[in-house]
């Protein structure tokens, strides 16, 4: 196979799942709190594969990691005394899942059987002591001050823990709108600034993502066409020499 094949068909495995993080991001456009990604390319140390004609030293590149837009989505009113908003961007609502502490920006939450706050996933929602979050079934609805203290009538039935992160797009994703810290501590945010009655919507700007897609599917065809030119001239030119003979 030579160069113009190789690059070729690298480019168009780079194209393809860059147009899967595109797709990704148009099909989560309503869904709470998502986050948009990009893909990014990088060198690959080792080369997958060589051709014997000149340059000897082309390059490839494949999609190594994501870069995720961490930027709060705009904060919707649903008129639902349990759903929340946090409008400080590096904050999260704490929770926990198997046993396990995850973070999210999905607060749309509600109550189980025994009363707790949970996701709508069944996460325990978590306050800033790490416990669970538990309601009176007589109490009234509840209400919520910026700081996250939440109350019914006069009591105080907790705060939630809502936690920041030095580098929020190292989060790791683990599904169900959960992230994973990873190797980061998490610290807690005095002043998150909740909202009741508001849910964060997606940050996928539609108009770029539809923008995105167009440029990559033109540049997938100027692969596909470099490809299938290369591929013409290398049978041409067996042709030639077979005739030749």
């Amino acid at each position: 196979m030579d160069n113009a094949l190789l690059i070729g068909v690298n480019t168009q495995q780079s194209l393809r799942r860059r147009m899967d993080v595109v797709a990704n991001n148009l099909a989560n456009m309503n869904t709470t709190g998502f986050k948009a990604e990009v893909a990014l390319n990088e060198l690959t140390v080792q080369h997958p594969a060589y051709a014997n004609d000149t340059p000897a030293d082309i390059r490839f590149t494949q999609v190594e990691s994501l870069h995720r837009d961490m930027r709060a989505g705009t904060l919707t009113p649903t008129g639902n005394p349990l759903d929340f908003g946090i409008q400080e961007p590096n904050a999260f609502f704490a929770v926990s899942m198997n046993g396990e502490t995850y973070y999210t920006r999905d607060g749309q939450f509600a109550l189980d059987d025994l009363s707790r706050l949970v996701t709508h996933e069944g996460a325990l929602v978590l306050d800033d002591g790490g416990n669970e979050i538990v309601f009176d079934p007589e109490g009234g609805p509840p209400t919520v001050s910026d700081a996250g203290i939440i109350r019914q009538g006069n009591l105080e039935i907790g705060r939630f823990g809502v936690y920041g992160f030095e580098t929020p797009g190292a989060l790791e994703k683990v599904g169900n709108n959960l992230w994973s810290p990873t190797d980061q501590q998490a610290e807690a945010v005095e002043l998150p600034k909740v909202q009741q009655g508001v849910v964060e919507q997606s940050n996928v700007n539609a108009i770029l993502e539809v923008t995105r897609m167009i440029e990559i599917s033109r540049a997938y065809t100027s692969a596909s066409r470099l490809v299938q030119d290369a591929d013409e001239l290398r049978k041409t030119a067996i042709n030639k020499l077979g005739s030749a003979q």
